[in-house]
Protein backbone atom coordinates (compact mmCIF):
# COMPACT_ATOMS: atom_id res chain seq x y z
CA UNK A 1 0.00 0.00 0.00
CA UNK A 2 1.15 3.60 -0.74
CA UNK A 3 0.89 6.39 1.50
CA UNK A 4 1.93 9.38 1.73
CA UNK A 5 1.06 13.01 3.39
CA UNK A 6 0.37 16.74 2.87
CA UNK A 7 0.95 19.55 5.29
CA UNK A 8 -2.22 21.58 5.09
CA UNK A 9 -2.26 25.41 5.26
CA UNK A 10 -5.99 25.68 6.51
CA UNK A 11 -8.11 22.20 6.67
CA UNK A 12 -11.36 21.80 5.25
CA UNK A 13 -14.31 23.49 7.03
CA UNK A 14 -16.35 20.77 7.45
CA UNK A 15 -19.05 22.20 4.77
CA UNK A 16 -16.51 22.65 2.40
CA UNK A 17 -17.17 20.34 -1.15
CA UNK A 18 -14.48 17.75 -0.70
CA UNK A 19 -14.12 16.75 -4.84
CA UNK A 20 -13.42 20.70 -5.14
CA UNK A 21 -10.97 20.56 -2.65
CA UNK A 22 -9.38 17.21 -3.91
CA UNK A 23 -9.11 18.59 -6.97
CA UNK A 24 -7.71 22.16 -6.10
CA UNK A 25 -5.00 20.13 -4.18
CA UNK A 26 -3.81 18.06 -6.56
CA UNK A 27 -4.14 20.62 -9.42
CA UNK A 28 -2.03 19.52 -13.03
CA UNK A 29 1.59 20.28 -12.71
CA UNK A 30 1.92 20.62 -8.64
CA UNK A 31 3.88 19.18 -6.11
CA UNK A 32 0.84 17.10 -4.78
CA UNK A 33 -0.44 16.32 -8.12
CA UNK A 34 3.54 14.91 -9.27
CA UNK A 35 3.17 12.86 -5.34
CA UNK A 36 -0.03 11.07 -6.52
CA UNK A 37 1.18 10.41 -9.97
CA UNK A 38 4.01 8.59 -8.73
CA UNK A 39 2.07 6.77 -6.23
CA UNK A 40 -0.27 5.63 -9.08
CA UNK A 41 1.98 5.02 -11.18
CA UNK A 42 3.70 2.97 -8.57
CA UNK A 43 0.48 1.54 -8.16
CA UNK A 44 0.23 0.19 -12.01
CA UNK A 45 3.96 -0.38 -12.23
CA UNK A 46 3.42 -4.40 -12.91
CA UNK A 47 1.97 -3.99 -15.89
CA UNK A 48 4.85 -2.22 -17.38
CA UNK A 49 6.70 0.85 -17.34
CA UNK A 50 3.53 3.43 -16.80
CA UNK A 51 3.11 7.04 -17.73
CA UNK A 52 -0.68 8.58 -16.22
CA UNK A 53 -2.13 10.55 -18.55
CA UNK A 54 -4.90 11.91 -17.13
CA UNK A 55 -6.60 11.65 -14.00
CA UNK A 56 -10.24 12.41 -12.93
CA UNK A 57 -11.25 12.37 -9.15
CA UNK A 58 -14.97 10.91 -8.50
CA UNK A 59 -16.73 9.16 -5.90
CA UNK A 60 -15.41 11.52 -2.98
CA UNK A 61 -17.09 10.53 -0.02
CA UNK A 62 -16.16 12.50 3.21
CA UNK A 63 -17.35 11.93 7.13
CA UNK A 64 -16.41 15.53 8.48
CA UNK A 65 -17.02 14.04 11.68
CA UNK A 66 -14.07 11.28 12.12
CA UNK A 67 -12.26 13.31 9.06
CA UNK A 68 -11.87 9.93 7.46
CA UNK A 69 -13.21 9.95 3.12
CA UNK A 70 -12.22 8.11 0.18
CA UNK A 71 -12.16 8.65 -3.88
CA UNK A 72 -11.74 6.84 -6.81
CA UNK A 73 -9.51 8.02 -9.42
CA UNK A 74 -10.49 7.26 -13.01
CA UNK A 75 -7.38 7.26 -15.32
CA UNK A 76 -5.73 7.10 -18.74
CA UNK A 77 -2.13 5.58 -18.86
CA UNK A 78 0.36 4.77 -21.18
CA UNK A 79 2.81 1.75 -20.40
CA UNK A 80 5.64 1.59 -22.22
CA UNK A 81 8.21 -1.85 -23.26
CA UNK A 82 11.37 0.10 -24.11
CA UNK A 83 13.43 -3.55 -25.16
CA UNK A 84 10.40 -4.01 -27.65
CA UNK A 85 9.62 -0.52 -28.24
CA UNK A 86 6.19 -1.23 -27.77
CA UNK A 87 3.51 1.54 -26.14
CA UNK A 88 0.00 0.41 -25.21
CA UNK A 89 -2.48 2.80 -24.07
CA UNK A 90 -4.89 1.76 -21.51
CA UNK A 91 -8.34 4.32 -20.35
CA UNK A 92 -10.50 4.68 -17.73
CA UNK A 93 -8.62 2.66 -15.49
CA UNK A 94 -9.47 2.84 -11.61
CA UNK A 95 -7.64 3.62 -8.27
CA UNK A 96 -8.90 3.50 -5.34
CA UNK A 97 -7.91 5.99 -2.33
CA UNK A 98 -8.96 6.31 1.11
CA UNK A 99 -7.67 9.47 3.53
CA UNK A 100 -7.66 11.26 7.05
CA UNK A 101 -8.18 14.92 7.74
CA UNK A 102 -5.82 15.19 11.19
CA UNK A 103 -7.09 18.90 11.61
CA UNK A 104 -4.55 19.05 14.93
CA UNK A 105 -1.80 18.64 12.60
CA UNK A 106 -2.67 20.32 9.72
CA UNK A 107 -1.92 17.01 7.64
CA UNK A 108 -4.03 15.16 5.02
CA UNK A 109 -3.07 11.41 4.98
CA UNK A 110 -3.24 9.90 1.81
CA UNK A 111 -3.36 5.35 1.49
CA UNK A 112 -3.56 3.29 -1.57
CA UNK A 113 -4.71 0.15 -2.65
CA UNK A 114 -3.35 -2.53 -0.75
CA UNK A 115 -2.48 -4.29 -4.01
CA UNK A 116 0.53 -1.59 -4.73
CA UNK A 117 3.45 -3.81 -5.61
CA UNK A 118 5.89 -3.23 -3.08
CA UNK A 119 8.93 -3.40 -4.10
CA UNK A 120 11.32 -6.42 -1.89
CA UNK A 121 14.63 -6.92 -1.25
CA UNK A 122 14.05 -10.12 -2.73
CA UNK A 123 14.10 -8.20 -5.53
CA UNK A 124 17.97 -7.20 -5.75
CA UNK A 125 18.96 -10.83 -5.96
Amino acid sequence: MDTFEIKLHNAPADSTDMATFLNELFAPGSENYQQLKHAIEREFRPNGSPELIRLDIDRVKFDAATGKGSFRIVLDINYTFGCEDLLIEKENQTSEWTFFIDKGLQIIFFYGSPYIDSRSTADEF
